[in-house]
């Protein structure tokens, strides 16, 4: 016998949908989060480039956040994917994707080169990645 709040084996949809709702707050709440930070680093960047400044440690880190954010959302959007959750579009995956490996990229561009174009290509990359977030959110469920 199952307790009355339990998970038996013919609970699991109950459950599942429960869950389902859940993740998909947090992959929109996430969305949000994502959309802002990636404008703010693309702004931050181009600002501190044209003002001929360096990087700064709060720079770096908000991007490391950033990156832990978008992989994050990521697992989350392959556990709605598994409770049986679809996009609507394929395109989304893409999407995902390309948030993911865009600031490793970008990383692996600047290293050991012009300390001065890091701010610039940390903007634009930032830039990238909210209209790559708008663009997943028009493919999304």
């Amino acid at each position: 016998m199952v307790p009355a709040g339990g998970c038996g084996p013919h609970d699991s949809h109950r459950f599942g949908g429960g869950l389902l709702s859940v993740l998909l707050v947090l992959h929109n709440g996430l969305f949000r989060t994502g959309l802002l930070i990636t404008a703010l680093i693309g702004v931050w960047g181009l600002v501190t480039y044209f003002r001929k400044q360096p990087s700064s440690g709060s720079f770096r880190a908000t991007l490391v956040l950033t990156e832990a954010l978008f992989v994050l959302q990521g697992a989350v959007g392959v556990l709605m994917f598994l409770n049986g959750r679809r996009p609507h579009d394929n395109l989304h995956w893409l999407y995902g994707v390309l948030l993911v490996i865009v600031l490793p990229i970008a990383m692996s561009y600047v290293s050991g080169r012009d300390p001065r174009r890091e701010p610039l290509v940390y903007g634009i990359a930032g830039l990238f990645m909210a209209g790559l977030s708008i663009r997943a959110l028009t493919t999304g469920a």
